[in-house]
């Protein structure tokens, strides 16, 4: 490979993105350790296998030491090859549902990314074995409950082991297809490239411990809040444009001016750059009467869900930035167990300088998740309270109660759909619920403290997959109020905002959320809905308006 070819990184253990794990897992980018680390790894591992013949009295956890609480019983060196296939079957207790392929392979370059930190001990031809695995696709299947968080994402990582061995009841990805591991590497062409492959000491121990499972989900999850969170603020015009409502909470008089924190003076920017220039939101367009309504006196100011969302979102950006500094930190650190300094001497046994520690642990990310995983729930809550605000006549300064077409005729319009949305809101309370806090003791006690990190970071997806589901129902119902409404004002009053108009003619427009009385009559919602929720989900509102 090239080390000028833009769809290949180069792994050093310090400059990998967020963005650079995303390309290689999702989109199929090649991946290639550096060649100066590459001797430098295996410089180091001759070390490291000299120590272990030269000097067994030197013990050293997971080397030639057993571990978890059986820490202090010897592993001789006539077993110590064989101790690494007997450590992979133990480790393989996944339960669940199997990952996404995406994640999976995340985890592998990950764990590999932190190997070029050239403080594992790991051998050359086991990164080379990792690094072939995602060139060629091959993807450890992996089941998604198991790991504590600590010591490691043990039986996550103990899966990914399970197939870079090819134990027998190992299963993994090829171009796709679920087949056993064997079957994968025949495919692939590396069962003959890795035919006399076979761990050797420390190399189990290093391949299974570390917060890749956390960090690989983390990634993931950053990526689609991100996306969430510019989509919050588009369903937030749009819906300030469907009840005509007062921008002034966006100006840079109460954001800017008013000294306030990043994330709001960011996301109140946002919603005040789709409103501009919007006719909709004038004086002149809230005192319009709207049919069967009374004359509006001018507005003073809107409920907290309108006018606090930059807020409250704010507070979510500046969750996302956190957890952002952290992933990237962690996913650029080494963290298995032991570590050594390979370029030093332990002045006491003239070896080489080690040390057991816990850089494995998954605290740091499951605090930051858990953080995330609150903010990033108000923001659904605001989401619900706006379509509710929609669909209240008394809340809505004249939109059609309900988005109803027409009652007379038995229309029920769009209140149900804010029921679903709120069943996903109520589960993002409860899913928000830290993580962090929940340890229980494991490894008899040696392990007494784990993050839970795992358990946090898989309800941070589920809390994604709720939002979307949220700012869908939101986008359908605003959109619905201003097609139904859109010609009740005079002309000079129907334009929209300079973003909330490329929004609105995008989500009108055919196979999306069509207008016309057509559409607006009831008909089957959940095929408006699950609209609503994939123009969400793969970003498509966002790039209509541009950039926000």
């Amino acid at each position: 490979m090239k080390e000028t070819d833009h769809r290949v990184v180069w792994l050093t253990g310090k400059d990998l993105t967020i963005e650079k794990v995303i390309n290689i897992a999702e989109k199929g980018w090649k991946v290639d350790i550096n060649p100066s680390i590459k001797k430098r790894i295996t410089t180091y591992r001759n070390k490291l296998e000299k120590q272990i013949v030269e000097r067994p009295d030197i013990a050293i956890y997971g080397t030639n030491r057993l571990h978890g609480n059986l820490k202090d019983l010897e592993i001789s060196l006539d077993i110590i090859d064989s101790y690494q296939e007997k450590y992979a079957n133990v480790h393989n207790c996944g339960t669940g549902k199997p990952i996404p392929i995406e994640i999976a392979r995340a985890i592998l370059i990950i764990r590999l990314n932190s190997f070029a930190k050239c403080m594992s001990g790991i051998r050359l031809e086991t990164c080379e074995l990792m690094l072939d695995m995602l060139n060629e696709g091959v993807t450890p299947w992996i089941l998604e409950e198991g790991s504590v968080g600590a010591s490691g994402d043990l039986v996550p990582l103990g899966m990914l082991l399970g197939t870079m061995i090819q134990l027998p009841e190992s299963k993994a990805y090829y171009k796709g297809k679920l087949m056993s591991s064997k079957k994968a590497f025949k495919q692939s062409g590396l069962k003959e490239k890795y035919a006399n492959y076979k761990l050797r000491a420390k190399e189990a121990m290093g391949i299974t411990n570390g917060s890749n499972f956390i960090a690989a989900f983390g990634v993931f999850a950053l990526r689609d809040s991100e996306v969430i969170l510019k989509t919050a603020s588009i369903s937030t015009a749009l819906s300030v444009e469907a009840i005509r409502g007062e921008k002034k909470a966006f100006s840079d008089i109460i954001n800017e001016k008013g000294d306030r924190h990043l994330g709001q003076i960011v996301i109140a920017k946002q919603i005040r750059k789709l409103l501009k220039n919007s006719k909709r939101t004038t004086v002149e367009a809230q005192k319009h009467p709207f049919t069967r309504k009374k004359e509006w006196t001018e507005r003073v100011q809107d409920r907290y869900s309108f006018r606090a969302t930059p807020h409250v979102n704010g507070a979510a950006y500046e969750a996302l930035q956190k957890l952002r500094n952290t992933l990237e930190k962690e996913i650029n650190s080494v963290t298995d167990n032991p570590l050594f300094d390979f370029q030093n001497k332990d002045e006491k046994t003239g070896g080489i300088l080690f040390a057991s520690g816990a850089n494995f642990h998954g605290q740091a990310l499951a605090v930051v998740i858990d953080y995330a995983k609150i903010a990033m729930t108000s923001v659904g809550l605001m989401s619900d309270k706006r379509s509710f605000s929609m669909l209240d006549h008394r809340l809505s300064y004249g939109l059609p109660t309900d988005l109803a077409f027409d009652t007379s005729m038995g229309d029920g319009g769009l209140m149900i759909t804010q029921y679903a949305g709120a069943g996903r809101a109520a589960e993002n309370r409860i899913l928000s619920t830290p993580a962090s806090v929940m340890s229980i003791s494991t490894a008899a006690n040696q392990e007494d403290f784990v993050s839970m990190g795992s358990l946090g970071v898989l309800h941070f997806r589920k809390i994604i997959h709720n939002l979307q589901i949220i700012l869908g129902i939101e986008i359908l119902c605003a959109t619905r109020a201003i097609q139904m409404t859109y010609e009740n004002l005079p002309k000079h009053l129907q334009q929209l905002g300079k973003g909330t108009q490329k929004a609105f003619n995008f989500l009108s427009q055919k196979n999306n959320l069509n207008s016309g009385e057509k559409y607006w009559k009831d008909h089957y919602l959940r095929t408006d809905m699950e609209k609503a929720i994939q123009l969400v989900k793969s970003g498509k509102i966002l790039k209509a308006c541009c950039r926000i």
